[in-house]
């Protein structure tokens, strides 16, 4: 509740905000993101919102997103708040956000990741664990204050909703949560538009790319592991974006000979990325990431670092 209050009291004080969502945005961070917005310009207030990464395609219904840019001068900014990040590396801008701390500008964090390196950085830490995205936190927020939202802030936030719980399925998806996206829907969250987005509009270029990267599923039997690889090349040949490699670790975790499931590609700036996925209680893939240098959830996580995927022609790879 002190959170709550503070939070509140720093949004009505405060006149010009920097809003930041981490790298390789989800439906989630740009939900929260917008939503976030929505209530600034409500306020009055003066804010830009940043990606350090596009928006991809499947995200390009939800409102406004256009007005997301991907880079800001910190001495425009009172206030920075943290949207969706589960640490400090996952913002695009660690060395800016604690140059601007070390200036004074207040930095709030909205999030429901588990402590991390943000906490002890940020004023204030509007976090629940047990939320299952950072939009149902929002909402939250804006019922307690009494904003009122509207059928387009209901859509926005029952996307990063239905982007985190994976449509509704996985384990994060309480008995709040589901009365949070009864009470949505009945304020006029439009879940058709966002599953028929999301889920079933695809680019053929998505389709070949998630072609490739089925073709080259593996099993590791010793560590119950399902494991591909996707090189810049066949991201470049598919005709498509790094954006729509996006929700493809998800299809491939759906198989059924495997505890964990692990996607790694390339960038076109010479990283690679390692998004990890479970649906067993038992494992913290969290953990597994920061060994890596990454983050994220028990249950969904990643890491990026430096280094190429070498594939041959018996489709056998290892990184360099």
């Amino acid at each position: 509740m002190g959170s709550f209050n503070k939070l509140k009291n720093i949004l009505e004080e405060r006149d010009n905000f920097l809003l930041i969502c981490h790298v390789s945005p989800d439906g989630d961070a740009v939900g929260s993101l917008v939503a976030m917005s929505k209530l600034l310009r409500h306020y009055g207030k003066k804010f830009q919102m940043v990606s350090k990464d596009s928006i991809p395609l499947v995200f390009h219904f939800i409102a406004e997103k256009e007005k997301i840019t991907d880079d800001f001068l910190t001495g425009s900014f009172d206030t920075i708040i943290l949207l969706d990040n589960g640490d400090l590396r996952r913002t695009g801008f660690p060395e800016r956000i604690k140059k601007a701390k070390s200036k004074k500008i207040k930095i709030i964090n909205i999030d429901h990741h588990p402590k991390n390196d943000i906490w002890p950085l940020a004023d204030i830490n509007y976090v629940d664990t047990d939320s299952s995205s950072a939009c149902e936190l929002l909402y939250d927020f804006f019922v307690g204050i009494g904003f009122d939202i509207t059928s387009s802030l209901a859509t926005t936030l029952l996307s990063g909703i239905y982007n985190d719980t994976g449509g509704f399925q996985h384990s994060n998806t309480s008995e709040k949560t589901f009365t949070v996206i009864a009470n949505l829907l009945s304020l006029g969250a439009q879940l058709k538009t966002i599953s028929s987005n999301i889920v079933q509009n695809k680019p053929i270029s998505s389709l070949k790319l998630w072609g490739i990267a089925m073709s080259r599923l593996k099993i590791n039997q010793n560590f119950d592991c399902a494991y591909s690889v996707l090189t810049a090349k066949d991201i470049e040949e598919a005709g498509a974006s790094i954006d729509e490699v996006s929700g493809l670790v998800n299809l491939l975790n759906t198989t059924a000979e495997s505890r964990v499931t692990l996607l790694l590609y390339e960038t076109f700036d010479g990283k690679i990325r390692g998004s990890l996925r479970t649906e067993d209680d038992k494992i913290d893939l969290s953990k597994m990431a920061s060994l890596f240098g990454g983050g994220g959830h028990k249950k969904a996580a990643g890491f990026s670092m430096g280094g190429r995927i070498q594939l041959n022609e018996s489709g056998h790879w290892k990184v360099s």
